[in-house]
């Protein structure tokens, strides 16, 4: 019975003496200054006495204006030395970037864990994580730059999807930019395209993407649809950045270029010479207006006829009728699309149907695409699209560069039918 006793004793005295080893929460921040676009590594350590019953459930540790990262493979399991004892523990590391010139400070975190009592009920609780202070500087040199990019490089790239030397109105061209930063997210790429506007020329603008790596990229497409001939200039675009490998301003550029369409031009109201101070213009005006009413009466009816042929050979051409489909297809207008698909089919010579050409001209992703378009429409939808339109814009355009070539993509076998 006394040993009974003493041995109760014992593990009680064991039990409160466990009670009292409390987990160890250590919080390391390195560097604790980083200029804007670099990342400092936050550390997080958490020891138990025994072992872990559940993963920790951290704090998301963010920040206004900064960025938080878990990186891959961020946390991995330690043992280490506490007393005279071997702790379990786990370290986890964070990437954070400022975004600012500012001092950062994280307070009143706090997280919950869970460890084995041997003998009893595991222990959970709340544990504090230690207060985390850190700067985040501009550098000199950099101080000037709207918007701010920092990174180790910025390339900028534009290419162009049509045919550029040889344009008619009614003709589409498509750019596409692409921008790519190392060391640091997309967050920090700014729009792309120049804020273009041209008279005679519509402008499509599909939805910037971006995604995030070891490589940030940005992409932004653009179509232009000539309603009109005249010269057109796309601007350079250049971007300025903080290369943090050299810690001086670089630059990164993609040239212009000139884009020549033919056909008539988009008339101004404001061409012509300006009345005030002229008077003597208009006596000259009218008295050829005289001269020249006798020879408008007579032509007029011929000219007027030769404009009406024009136009109607203008807009029963193939290049007119591919515009038409580009810019439904652009615009996800899949019932639009369609008729004009149609259209554009029996302009070229010879006419073929759409199997037709995706076999003679195009591959698979095409095949499946124009499939897509036929099933919407014969569906019974009412507009929208699936998703595809864009690319099946893409598809078209270089089945129709074939095509004008002279060029025959690889035969497509074991494809489905589409619809007639």
């Amino acid at each position: 019975m006394r040993f009974v006793v003493l041995s109760i004793i014992a593990l009680v005295t064991s039990a409160a003496a466990f009670a009292q080893d409390r987990p160890i929460v250590r919080a390391e921040i390195s560097p604790g200054t980083v200029a804007v676009g670099e990342s400092i590594e936050l550390k997080i350590t958490v020891l138990v006495p025994t072992w872990f019953t559940r993963p920790p459930i951290y704090p998301n540790f963010e920040l206004a204006n900064a960025i938080t990262r878990l990186p891959d493979d961020s946390s991995y399991p330690i043992r280490e030395r506490v007393g005279n004892d071997s702790w379990s523990g786990i370290v986890r590391s964070y990437e954070i970037l400022p975004l600012l010139g500012a001092s950062y400070k994280l307070d009143g975190q706090s997280m919950s864990i869970a460890y084995a009592n041997p003998g009893s009920d595991p222990v959970t609780m709340e544990i504090d994580v230690p207060e985390i202070i850190f700067q985040g500087s501009v550098p000199t040199g950099a101080a000037g730059l709207d918007p701010y990019i920092a990174g180790r490089s910025l390339a900028l790239s534009l290419s162009v999807e049509g045919e550029v030397d040889d344009l008619e109105a009614g003709d589409a061209l498509v750019l596409n930019y692409i921008a790519e930063l190392e060391g640091l997210p997309a967050i920090f790429l700014p729009p792309l395209v120049p804020a273009l506007s041209f008279d005679g020329v519509s402008i499509y603008a599909d939805t910037p993407s971006v995604d995030d790596g070891s490589i940030a990229r940005r992409s932004e497409r653009l179509t232009l649809v000539f309603d009109a001939g005249g010269e057109f200039v796309v601007p350079d675009l250049t971007l300025a950045f903080w290369n943090s490998a050299t810690e001086t301003i670089d630059s990164a550029m993609v040239e212009g270029f000139v884009i020549n369409v033919a056909g008539p031009p988009v008339v101004s109201p404001n061409d012509g010479v300006q009345a005030e101070g002229r008077w003597w213009l208009w006596i000259l005006i009218a008295a050829g207006a005289s001269i020249l009413a006798v020879v408008i009466t007579v032509a007029g009816s011929a000219a007027a006829g030769h404009l009406r042929v024009a136009k109607e050979k203008r807009s029963r051409s193939e290049p007119h009728a591919f515009a038409i489909l580009q810019t439904a297809l652009r615009a996800n207008n899949a019932d639009e699309a369609y008729r004009a698909m149609l259209v554009w089919l029996q302009r070229l010579d010879p006419a073929m149907s759409m199997r037709q050409l995706a076999l003679g001209y195009g591959d698979a992703a095409l095949v499946s695409d124009l499939e897509s378009l036929s099933r919407m429409n014969y569906s019974c939808s009412n507009g929208g699209s699936d998703g595809n339109t864009s690319r099946l814009a893409d598809g078209l355009a270089t089945a129709r560069r074939r095509y004008i070539g002279g060029l025959t993509a690889a035969a497509v076998s074991e494809l489905p039918p589409l619809n007639p």
